[in-house]
């Protein structure tokens, strides 16, 4: 049975442009940056699924209990 609490998000990004600095497929600092926005909600999978760039394991659980008091995904 499903664990309805977890969602499992994988990312495949576009190919970076040439001065792009990247570090394991993501741009250097992309990972430190989830885990200061969204601490304990989102967990990142390593390795990803096969086929991505990123994996996050998201907690639902964990997220505010109010629409006012969520943080929005920012653009990576």
């Amino acid at each position: 049975m499903r664990n309805s609490k977890v969602m499992v998000l994988s990312v495949a990004l576009p190919l970076p442009s040439p001065e792009a600095i990247l570090c394991d497929g993501l741009p250097v600092g992309a990972i430190e940056a989830i885990k200061a926005a969204y601490g304990l909600v989102v967990q990142i999978l390593d390795p990803p699924k096969d086929g991505f760039d990123l994996t996050m394991k998201i907690n639902l659980t964990k997220l505010p209990p109010d629409e006012g008091s969520r943080v929005p995904f920012p653009r990576l």
